[in-house]
């Protein structure tokens, strides 16, 4: 079995590793709490996850920024960034080269998130390690673990009620079960590109899904938000491509979606509480976003770890790719 799909599996462990760390940071930091202006950075994945992190803060009352490291290193002057209180590091080794300069660019407060004791977190004012190494080159698990550890910090840091890690995962460990299901619809259907869809906290999702194709299966996919697909780049859709529609709570707008993608003759995944009269389904908990965002995850990184099984490459270790990127 590849460490791939085992550390996909961990994904109910890594749930509970982040309550975990979330408590730790708690007794080790005292009374600090997270300010309302953040700025959070990271580079690939991490950066996706910068961008769902920004996102919650946002929702939650704060307000979140959210920029790649480079960008934040070389181009921050045309971003709105504001004056942040904090900034937030994210790097899985906390070796990354990127990450590392990002943060000692800012003349702010930081806090780094890492799944290592690691240069990132030494450097950093406050750190936040989440146990959940991996073998493979590929972000999986690690990715929902650090988004929930930090959905707990934002929540106690505002004084919003906790999610209950224990019934979360469990609530994953029942989406998990479609793992047979996802891997028949690569068997079934032979498609030759794939578009992710989301709004909102699902479009760093998308985004995510879109590298997790392209790096595990070395396979042309794109992500946009929900409903701008429509203004042009629809036209790439035919009967060779599968839509992956991510979605909370879906509306008759993302039915008319799916009935438009699949005039064209493009068959639809539907990720979500409720189908939209899609070719394949997963549903999932009705748990309202950020807390649920994390469920469609193990979705979109088993159907990628399927189509690169079933395109014969090792998903453990993709092409021109290193588990760690240092310059």
């Amino acid at each position: 079995m590849h460490k791939t799909l085992e550390e996909i599996r961990k994904l109910p462990e890594g749930i509970l590793k982040a309550q975990k760390a979330f408590e730790a940071f708690r007794v080790k930091y005292g009374d600090f709490k997270l300010p309302r202006e953040i700025l959070f950075t990271g580079c690939g994945s991490s950066h996706f996850l910068s961008q769902l992190l920004a996102m919650a803060t946002t929702h939650l009352g704060g307000r979140g920024v959210a920029l790649p490291c480079s960008e934040l290193l070389y181009s921050r002057g045309y971003y709105p960034i504001g004056n942040p209180e904090l900034l937030v590091a994210i790097s899985r080794s906390g070796e990354t080269t990127e990450a590392l300069k990002a943060l000692e660019s800012m003349n702010v407060p930081k806090l780094g998130i890492a799944a290592y004791t690691s240069t990132l977190l030494e450097k950093a004012d406050y750190g936040l390690l989440v146990d959940t190494p991996e073998d493979s080159v590929v972000m999986t698990h690690s990715f929902p673990a650090f988004l929930f550890a930090f959905q707990q910090l934002l929540n106690w840091s505002f004084g919003r009620p906790l999610y209950d890690a224990e019934r979360l995962s469990g609530l994953s460990r029942e989406v998990l079960k479609n793992e047979d299901y996802i891997s028949g619809i690569v068997e079934e259907f032979d498609f030759r590109n794939v578009i992710f869809l989301g709004s909102g906290m699902l479009y760093p999702v998308a985004l995510e899904a879109a590298l997790k194709m392209k790096e595990m299966a070395i396979f042309w996919s794109e992500a946009y938000q929900t409903f701008e697909v429509r203004h042009g780049f629809k036209s790439v859709a035919d009967d060779k491509t599968l839509v992956v529609l991510l979605v909370n709570e879906p509306f008759d707008w993302h039915d008319k979606l799916t009935s438009e993608f699949q005039g064209q003759g493009a068959k639809v995944l539907t990720v979500g509480e409720r189908d939209t009269g899609a070719d394949y389904f997963v549903r999932l908990p009705e748990l309202h976003p950020p807390e649920g965002v994390l469920l469609h995850l193990p979705v979109i990184q088993l159907l990628s770890y399927y189509k690169a099984v079933k395109r014969g490459f090792n998903p453990d270790a993709p092409r021109f790719l290193s588990k760690v990127v240092t310059w």
